[in-house]
């Protein structure tokens, strides 16, 4: 039996992913936990390091994982998805239409104002309180992966 492991973030992340039917690996956002990054490049590479030092501790000399150990993110955090699923989320927070606050393509938000943040911020705003576990998945499961991917384009 063959064995996939994947690793998300948090029960968000995975609650939403479930949703949208991919694979997806760490937040760029927040920076420099675990090891030092800022951006995916550095990320990456940490990844793979670290990922390359298992091998080692575990004496599994095989190329071939090696080879098939690819890393992705979200640039920043899953709710720049959220942000990308503008209509799915006007329709969560019961209203016709969300008044942009936010850059796009969404993955060029900041570090200093990550898109969890606009969308706590957006939710507080319609008189809510935003539920990661609760409302990310609902949000996605409403929407179309090719256009969240559209949406998305440097880093999902």
């Amino acid at each position: 039996m063959k064995k996939v492991i994947v690793y998300v973030e948090g029960p968000s992340d995975r609650l939403a992913m479930e949703e949208l039917v991919v694979i997806a690996l760490p937040d760029l956002y927040p920076p420099n936990v675990s090891f030092e990054h800022s951006t995916f490049e550095e990320l990456a590479h940490g990844l793979c390091h670290e990922f390359e030092r298992v091998l080692v501790r575990k004496r599994l000399d095989d190329v071939q994982l090696q080879k098939r150990f690819h890393v992705f993110c979200f640039k920043h955090d899953l709710e720049a998805l959220v942000l990308a699923a503008e209509r799915q989320l006007a329709s969560r927070l019961g209203i016709s239409s969300v008044a942009r606050t936010w850059a796009k393509p969404v993955e060029d938000q900041d570090h200093h104002v990550p898109p969890k943040r606009v969308v706590e911020r957006l939710f507080e705003a319609h008189g809510d309180r935003y539920q990661d576990t609760v409302d990310a998945p609902l949000i996605l499961g409403a929407a179309r992966y090719p256009e969240i991917a559209a949406a998305c384009p440097q880093c999902f």
